[in-house]
């Protein structure tokens, strides 16, 4: 899961008042809740109101999802109104959320962070397990509460522990970004409660995403640099640049390690965002341009030759770093000439030789291997129904050239069926020369079932 930006952070200290009411319901007046008690004023209270669909003067709870690493989730609620303050509550039968409670053995493996036995039936034995937390060197621990944008009624949970030993380093609260290290020096026994907002947004920073601005900033030869980046980063740049992440975020996928902090876009980049963001675009646009689309774009007559010649040489290869939507339509008219001239100018399924209905259609995609742009064996002669139908994985050619159709992909579409049901189980007519390679075939395949 990728990270997402981070709304509001509610930060409680694990004292008397938490490890009662987390730990469980016992006999007895002090461990009797079910609830973490909150604050009543006016500003935390317009603050759920902003990012919760409450009405903070009515009575009432607004219901929740409380979630916690690695899937774990229960039912909770924010409850406003009642004869205490108001509070952010649990479900009494399942009792606390296993990230906020005490276990025997809890690692970052677990969804448990405090270490304690958590079995006790009487007040004594559960009292004396909060105190052996500084006796043992835990450290003291602090739960977290975190919003994220994109999922309204929803609370991410977490423990951290401050100063513990280095049995339980990996739950340090050093872990966290420093606006969340400024709410825990801000709590304290008698002042449990710490909140925040953050306006985060954008695209979340990720560590590939960080080397690409890193390489980019570092390279003289932008548009070489652009053709080592691989489409699925190019993509994500363009996203990124256009809408820089700003703020805090969170994976939820993660544990204790979950937090992000955006930078600022590198000065080199910030500076020539505009010229960048156009040349990321314009490859983008050329690498990812379908076979049907590239044969309508503007072809230069010189490069169309070039690229005929190179078929002849058996040189298939078209770089990236050469291409442009122009050289992309002039590959494209090269290897189009070549693959209907090997299958006679027909569609290997359908028959159809009217010029408007045909498409030289790749096998491996053109985005997926530049060295074989131009191999006409990674072509096939298709009629513009049946390229779709290929593209999109709904028809498949087995190594024998028996066409497999996808009903799982096709569904309920009667006339979609009407067309395709004829070919399900026939072969492809043979090409003159270039006949489809078994290892351009079985990649295709693979292709499709990954998306």
């Amino acid at each position: 899961m990728a990270a997402l930006p981070v709304e509001w952070v509610l930060l409680i200290y694990y004292g008397p008042s938490a490890h009662r009411a987390t730990y469980g319901r016992l006999g007895g007046t002090k461990y009797t809740k079910d609830y973490i008690q909150l604050s009543r004023t006016s500003e935390f209270m317009d603050a759920l109101a902003t990012y919760f669909p409450v009405d903070k003067s009515g009575v009432g709870s607004t219901q929740l999802t409380l979630k916690w690493w690695p899937t774990g989730s229960a039912p909770g609620a924010l409850v406003f109104q009642s004869a205490d303050r108001p509070h952010l509550k649990w479900e009494t039968t399942l009792g606390a959320p296993n990230a906020w409670k005490m276990s025997l053995n809890p690692s970052d493996a677990t969804a448990e962070t405090i270490p304690g036995n958590p079995s006790h039936l009487d007040e004594a034995a559960a009292e004396n397990e909060l105190a052996l937390l500084k006796e043992n060197g835990i450290g003291q621990p602090y739960l977290l509460a975190i919003k994220v944008s994109n999922e309204p009624n929803t609370l991410h949970l977490r423990a951290y522990l401050e100063n513990p030993n280095k049995d339980y380093a990996w739950a340090d609260v050093g872990l966290l970004p420093k606006e969340i290290q400024a709410l825990v020096a801000k709590t304290s026994q008698s002042s449990a409660l710490a909140w925040s907002e953050f306006q985060s947004g954008g695209v979340a920073p990720t560590q590939k995403l960080e080397e690409a601005l890193s390489k980019l900033v570092a390279s003289n030869d932008l548009a070489f640099e652009i053709n080592t980046l691989g489409v699925g980063v190019v993509r994500r740049l363009v996203e990124y640049l256009k809408n820089p992440a700003r703020g805090l975020f969170f994976d939820p996928s993660r544990n204790h390690d979950a937090w992000t902090q955006a930078v600022a876009v590198p000065k080199k980049v910030a500076t020539n965002a505009e010229g960048i963001l156009e040349m990321l675009s314009a490859w983008l646009a050329a690498t990812l341009l379908g076979d049907a689309a590239a044969e309508t774009a503007e072809v230069s007559a010189e490069e169309v030759t070039l690229f005929r010649e190179q078929i002849k040489q058996k040189n298939y290869e078209v770089p990236d770093v050469h291409t442009t939507v122009k050289t992309r339509g002039s590959a494209q008219k090269a290897f189009a000439e070549a693959v209907k001239a090997n299958y006679g100018s027909r569609c290997a399924i359908t028959g159809i030789k009217n010029k408007s209905f045909l498409v030289a259609a790749h096998i491996v995609p053109w985005s997926i291997d530049q060295t074989i742009r131009l191999d006409p064996s990674n072509g096939i002669c298709l009629s513009l129904l049946v390229d779709r139908a290929f593209e999109y994985g709904h028809l498949q050619i087995d190594d024998d050239l028996t066409i497999r159709i996808d009903w799982d992909r096709v569904g309920d579409d009667d006339a979609l069926i009407s067309i395709l049901l004829p070919y399900e189980g026939k072969k492809i007519q043979a090409p003159k020369v270039g006949k489809p390679k078994l290892d351009y075939l079985q990649r295709r395949r693979a292709l499709v079932t990954s998306f």
